[in-house]
């Protein structure tokens, strides 16, 4: 015969229960605590993948192009430096130097060419490609000194900066065509083609194509210029002889008269305002050069384009065409500067209105005479290989001349 079994006694079977209700809380407990923090670690695990998605990027080295001359480089971490050949990479950290006569081509991982001129020094602060972000791309540099020329591409699909650091301040630059000069009086940008924004301090300036800022070494403010500026300071001689040192140079050993300077305020179709004319009348046809000398000092390493302009007139010269030798001529202008490899240089033009005795005028000029004519001359080709400009000079030269100039302008980037 079975025997069923005891009931619990009410106190026992409302433990039990009560036990049962705990364990379940305790599970549900377990569960939700389980899953919050499957939660936490998913959302952080997210982020991270999405950061790492963002900013992952692979090293993209920089090629050396085109090496001539002493060029050198310098990986990071290293105190020495080494010679510097074509297929040379940058990597970041790297730095690369020019020197005296020297240049190099610097190819990026998107094409883009930076043309490094003498005397030049750049560092690469980072290259790099985004993995799968195209906004972790980056290309970042510090020109030291010196100047570039830089051609930036345009990447497939994206449009991206690449970033310029010197002592007075940083740029970002987009495809498009420019030229950076850091020297010891401060930065030049130029904007051939494309646009760029300049940082000065928390300052963010904008400037397009076809002009130019200036970031002076006291980091006080700025200017914004045409991308070919006026290298010549009292142009127009409206303050007279201000910024000009008056000049002679006289034939030895023959008494003669002196030439004579003077600041005139012209009348007639196409004069200038202002002019300086120049005169002499020999007494005995010894040789004269009289004019007026300003320093320039002007970097122009790179330059894209350099252009003479002035107006001048020419009344009267004794001398026929360019004189004896072909340098004598009743107004000039000459350009003293100084080639890639430091070397003095000279160029030199003159104007005359006649040439009867079929002198040499291989330095000259014909204008008509006794009318005011502008004058133009570009200089890109014939002084393609100047690191500077280190003064202009405007004279007359020869026996008796008459010759007047004004508006000068040496524009240059």
């Amino acid at each position: 015969m079975s025997q069923e079994a005891a009931p619990l006694d009410p106190p026992l079977g409302w433990a039990a229960e009560r036990r049962q209700v705990g364990f379940r809380r305790f599970v549900w407990t377990v569960l939700l605590a389980a899953f919050a923090l499957w939660a936490v670690l998913a959302m952080i695990f997210g982020r991270s993948a999405i950061d790492l998605a963002r900013t992952a990027a692979a090293p993209a080295p920089s090629l050396v192009e085109d090496v001539a001359g002493v060029t050198l480089y310098r990986q990071l971490g290293q105190r020495n430096e080494a010679s510097a050949t074509s297929g040379i990479r940058l990597y970041e950290g790297d730095e690369l130097a020019t020197s005296s006569g020297s240049v190099a081509s610097l190819r990026l991982f998107d094409g883009s060419l930076l043309q490094i001129f003498p005397e030049a020094r750049l560092r690469v602060d980072a290259a790099r490609i985004g993995r799968i972000n195209r906004a972790a791309t980056e290309a970042r540099f510090t020109l030291l000194s010196g100047a570039l020329r830089v051609s930036i591409t345009q990447m497939e699909s994206k449009a991206h900066t690449v970033n310029f650091v010197t002592t007075h301040g940083g740029v970002a630059l987009v495809p498009g065509e420019y030229t950076i000069r850091a020297g010891l009086d401060g930065t030049r940008i130029s904007v051939w083609e494309g646009r760029a924004a300049a940082a000065r301090g928390d300052e963010i300036i904008e400037i397009g194509e076809g002009q130019k800022i200036v970031l002076p070494a006291d980091r006080r403010g700025f200017a914004i210029l045409n991308v070919l500026d006026n290298a010549v300071k009292n142009p127009n001689f409206a303050a007279r002889f201000e910024e000009w040192t008056p000049w002679e140079d006289r034939e030895q050993d023959r008494t003669d008269v002196p030439g004579t300077l003077d600041i005139d305020s012209p009348t007639g179709a196409g004069a200038p305002a202002k002019a300086l004319r120049i005169t002499r009348t020999s007494l005995v046809d010894a040789h004269n050069e009289t004019g007026v000398r300003q320093i320039l000092e002007r970097d122009v390493a790179g330059a894209r384009q350099i252009v003479l302009q002035a107006t001048v007139k020419v009344e009267l010269a004794s001398l026929s065409g360019g004189g004896y030798l072909g340098s004598e001529y009743p107004m000039m202008l000459r350009l003293r500067y100084r080639d890639r490899r430091g070397s003095e240089q000279v160029w030199t033009r003159g104007f005359f209105y006649a040439n009867p005795e079929n002198r040499p005028v291989g330095l000259g000029q014909r204008v008509e005479r006794g009318v005011w004519t502008s004058i133009e001359m570009d200089l890109t080709d014939v002084l393609g290989q100047v690191s500077s400009i280190s003064s202009i000079e405007v004279f007359g030269a020869g026996h008796t001349f008459d010759a007047s100039i004004g508006e000068i302008q040496l524009l240059v980037d």
